[in-house]
């Protein structure tokens, strides 16, 4: 018996389903770490006080992730305007400060959404 080679209709089938996978799918899996909050941004006082805070997240890399951090942090009560610098790894939030979150439950959603949060500022900084 003789091998036979796959067509040409089959090897330009083939591509077309792997190149949109490769464009597609690849990207979201590479889009969120799984890593763990550093110690040192949930250091000091348990609540954050009323005013604007900056958070230092690694990780993010795409519009989906932008969606999936401001997503988790409005579900917390207290934190209101989440605003993603996806360039600069910066998350602003405003905090008031009748209903104001932990600082281990702001890392927590910033793990839930599968990033790290590195450090907590205050101020736009």
């Amino acid at each position: 018996m003789l091998a036979t080679t796959p067509s040409i209709g089959a090897f330009f089938r083939a591509r077309l389903f792997v190149l949109p996978f490769i464009l597609l799918v690849a990207p979201l899996a590479s889009c969120q770490t799984t890593g763990h909050s550093s110690p040192a941004a949930i250091a000091g006082p348990t609540s954050l006080t009323d005013g604007r805070y900056t958070l230092v997240v690694h990780g993010m890399s795409c519009p989906k992730c932008i969606s999936n951090v401001e997503m988790q942090l409005t579900r917390i009560q207290g934190i209101t305007h989440p605003t993603v610098d996806m360039k600069n790894g910066f998350v602003r939030i405003d905090v008031h400060s009748d209903n104001a979150p932990s600082k281990a439950v702001i890392a927590n959603a910033i793990e839930d959404s599968g990033f790290t949060l590195v450090e907590i500022r205050e101020g736009d900084n």
